[in-house]
Parts: structure tokens; C-alpha cells; sequence
């Protein structure tokens, strides 16, 4: 079914992978329209661009009434008992999730490569596209994110056969509680990482274990599959050995070894060895374990398709990576000290970006601002790894959760507690709990200087913090 002429309403539009998929529909020529409850960068920024029109979800009943769509898209952030939910699922308008969508209309003729995993999800996808893009492949791709080298989190080629998707274990929609990836027919599925997340939905790490379980017995062709976590091995013993593609950052015994060999300038230079004995050599502005991960897992795939990994063009492409906004993004300047965002949102991610950037910056003061935005970070499930984590910073603040009333008291997300142990033992202050957004920006300009790092995690608006902080950057 063709796309060109079809008015679709996107309910929810605003999210990373929704948005994604709305700029694909409008590319195929759809007429699309989108409703939503708030907007906010980068993705806010891109809609604009890319003038969709996008409105708030009390104007939902009367673009339905004047508009008229043909089919309406559902994004999962859309509750199941909301009055737009009822008249969805009541109506006449056919109605898609975001991945059911794809599924019907997408992926005919196409290589769908998958990229899964509780970390690296979206860097791993933008450097998939990025490389292959780069070396002319044209690949379609959808991303939960806003990739440099392209400035757009969607592409669709007609002629092309690779689609690069992030796939998500996040459920589908409320009618819908099976995980996003189930539903886009991988031919090659890459598993970066299984570890316990989103506290909402999931009561234990077997539970999201036995999606990725589901996901490898529906790949068709390949799993490249990255062996430095404990519940990735328990995979193995489920993928045919004929389907299997090990890479690691730790396990000699890996498909693909990967090592980091040196920094050059502000590059960092790896390499890859194969069980065959083969060695190859690669640098990027990329830097930590995180990214010598999804790295890896780049090259792994690129060796089981068959590149040649010492093309001059595909070596090039590795050395000029730009990766995507709000990963190891720099930002700005104040005061001569660097300001990075970075998306890091879980106990692991937000452990291995810190560590990169202590690393990477050993004569300069890392700080980080931290945004406990999500539904997991709203409650203590994670409260005790990040009290340790945050110890390895020179000075920490953590922002106010957004999501506190949603969850019981016995069971909230604490930054007062997490604040006070971290000062007990470090014997002074260096850990702040700031609720007030304008104040967290004046912590920031006064604490930075030309030896500081300060790193913002936050998957979310943050209060406005990315457009309020502008003016504070040095000219």
C-alpha cells in the first residue's frame, strides 16, 4: 500500500522513534499531522524543520473533525485510558502502533538490521547508518535520536536494501504490551546489551531476558551478539551456531576481540582481531568502553556482510564520525570549561560515560548534572548504583525527578539520600540535589572553569535546561 496522499495523524509525535517514523511517512509522501502534550529538543527542532505540523493533544478531536486523517499512528507514551485512547480504538480510523506500522508498510524488499540492547541502542544505530551511508550504501534508517552526519533521525531508500532500526524493548502501545523489536522482521539482529531496566513495565531481567529470547528466533539470518554481559551469554545456547557472531571487549575467545590500542589527539584508535588471526586497525573521535562496544559491533557486521575493512572510503568514514546529538556532545563553553550532553539514563550507561570521560580528560575536573528523568529513575531501584557511581566525580547535582507522584512514597527515588551519602563520605560537599532549573545554570556557570568537564546526562527536556543554557555559552 502506498503511503502518497494519505493523511496520518500521529498521536504522541514528539517521542524519539515516533517522530522518527512521521518524517519517513512525510518523505514517502504522506500528509502528516502530530498532537502531543509537550515538545522539546532536538526532536521538537526537526518536526519544525521539517514543517509538520504538530499541535497539543487537546486539539486532537478537532483535527480528526476538520482533518480527516486516513489512518492514525499510536505512539506508547499515549495512555490506554485517555478519552483520545477510547475514541481510537472505538472508531472507524485505522490504527497502527509505531512498530505495527513499520511492519506493514516498510519493510518489503529490505535487509531490516536490528540494533537491540539496554545500552548503545542509539549510537550503535546512528553508526550503522553513518558508515554505510558513507560508503554509499544509501541505507534507510530510523533512529531515536538526531545523527550529525545527516541532521535527520529518519531515511527511506527505495532502491537500497539495508534498513538500520533501533529496536526497543519498551512495549509497543496500551494495546499492545509486547516489546517494539518483535515486530520488525530482523534479517540481522545485533544484541548489545541485557540488563535490568525500565522498572515500569518489567518486574525482573528474565522477563525482559525472554524478549531477547523471542528476538533471536525470529532473526532470519544473523545475530552478532556482544559478549561482556552475563545475560547476553545466557543467550548463546539459543542461537544456532550457524546464526551466531560473538564480538567483546573482555573475552579473547569472541568472533571479534576489541581493544582500545592508544589516544591520538582527540581520536581514539582500536582494533579488531578475528579468529582467523586477522588484525585491523581503526580510528574515531568516538571515545570509551561504551563506544569501543558499539564499534565493535560495527565492524563485526561489516566483516560478516563481507566489506573490506582496509577501504581507504570506509576508514575515512570511521575518522571523521560524528555520532549524535546528545551523545558525547559538546555543547558549549562557559568560562573556557566544556559543557557535553549525553543521553545516558541507566546505572551501566551513566557508569561507562563517566569513566570515559575521566579517562579521556585526565588533567581536567569531570563534573556531571544528572536528569533522573525516567519511570525506572523515579523510583530506588537504581538508587544505591548510582550513590557509588557518582562518587568517581569531582562534583555531582542531581536535578529534580519529574515523575515522583506517579510512584508510591516507600519505593521514590530519593536525591537527598543519594546527596548525603556521598558527602558523608567524601568528608565535604560535592554533592548538590538543585530543583529549581534556573539555579542548576547558575551552579553550572559558577563551577566552570577552563580545567572543568561538566557532562549533563538527561534523556528529556530537562526543564528547558538545553534552550535556557544557551546564553550562559561563551561567544
Amino acid at each position: 500500500m502506498s503511503l502518497a496522499g494519505k493523511k496520518i495523524l500521529f498521536a504522541r509525535i514528539c517521542g524519539t522513534g515516533v517522530s522518527s517514523l512521521a518524517l519517513t511517512c512525510k518523505k514517502m509522501g504522506a500528509e502528516v499531522i502530530g498532537v502531543d502534550l509537550a515538545y522539546y529538543p532536538p526532536v521538537s527542532t526537526k518536526l519544525k524543520e521539517e514543517n509538520i505540523p504538530c499541535f497539543g493533544m487537546d486539539r486532537f478531536f478537532e483535527i480528526i473533525e476538520n482533518d480527516r486523517p486516513d489512518l492514525i499512528v499510536v505512539g506508547n507514551a499515549l495512555g490506554g485510558k485517555s478519552k483520545e485512547a477510547e475514541f481510537i480504538t472505538k472508531g472507524t480510523i485505522p490504527f497502527y502502533s509505531m512498530p505495527s506500522f513499520m511492519e506493514e508498510f516498510l519493510f518489503e524488499n529490505k535487509h531490516p538490521v536490528v540494533i537491540a540492547g539496554t545500552h548503545g541502542k542509539t549510537t550503535t544505530t546512528t553508526i550503522f547508518s553513518e558508515l554505510l551511508d558513507g560508503i554509499g550504501k544509501n541505507p534507510s534508517y530510523m533512529i531515536g535520536g538526531i545523527p550529525e552526519f545527516s541532521g535527520t533521525n529518519s531515511a527511506y531508500s527505495e532502491e537500497e536494501s539495508y534498513f538500520v532500526i533501533e529496536g526497543d524493548e519498551y512495549d509497543t502501545a496500551f494495546f499492545d504490551k509486547g516489546p517494539k523489536f518483535l515486530h520488525y522482521k530482523p534479517e540481522t539482529s545485533v544484541i548489545t546489551s541485557i540488563e535490568f531496566d525500565h522498572a515500569d513495565i518489567y518486574d525482573s531481567v528474565d522477563a525482559i531476558f525472554a524478549n531477547f529470547r523471542k528476538l533471536v528466533d525470529i532473526t532470519r539470518k544473523r545475530v552478532i551478539l556482544c559478549l561482556d554481559y552475563a545475560y547476553n551469554r545466557k543467550l548463546l545456547e539459543f542461537i544456532p551456531e550457524n546464526k551466531l557472531f560473538t564480538y567483546s571487549t573482555s573475552d579473547v575467545s569472541a568472533d571479534a576481540f576489541v581493544s582500545f590500542e592508544k589516544r591520538v589527539d582527540n581520536s581514539m584508535e582500536f582494533s579488531v582481531r578475528f579468529k582467523n588471526g586477522k588484525k585491523f586497525l581503526f580510528r574515531s573521535p568516538l571515545f570509551g568502553d561504551q563506544n569501543l562496544m558499539n564499534l565493535g559491533a560495527l565492524v563485526s557486521f561489516l566483516h560478516c556482510e563481507g566489506f573490506d575493512l582496509e577501504d581507504k572510503k570506509t576508514l575515512r568514514v570511521f575518522e571523521g564520525m560524528k555520532g549524535i546529538k546528545r551523545r558525547q556532545e559538546l555543547i558549549g563553553r562557559i568560562n573556557g570549561g566544556l559543557v557535553f550532553s549525553d543521553f545516558a539514563h541507566h546505572p551501566t550507561a551513566v557508569r561507562l560515560t563517566l569513566d570515559s570521560f575521566i579517562k579521556f580528560y585526565p588533567e581536567k575536573k569531570v563534573s556531571v548534572i544528572f536528569d533522573p528523568a525516567t519511570n525506572s529513575n523515579n523510583q530506588n531501584v537504581f538508587e544505591k548504583e548510582y550513590t557509588q557511581i557518582f562518587k568517581a566525580a569531582q562534583k555531582v547535582v542531581i536535578g529534580h525527578p519529574p515523575k515522583l507522584n506517579n510512584f508510591p512514597p516507600e519505593i521514590r527515588f530519593s536525591p537527598e539520600r543519594v546527596v548525603g551519602e556521598i558527602n558523608a563520605e567524601a568528608g565535604h560537599e560535592k554533592a548538590f540535589y538543585i530543583k529549581e532549573i534556573d539555579s542548576v545554570i547558575k551552579w553550572l556557570t559558577d563551577n566552570s572553569s577552563s580545567d572543568t568537564v561538566t557532562v549533563i546526562m538527561s534523556n528529556s527536556g530537562f526543564y528547558e535546561f538545553f534552550t535556557k543554557i544557551i546564553p550562559h555559552f561563551d561567544k
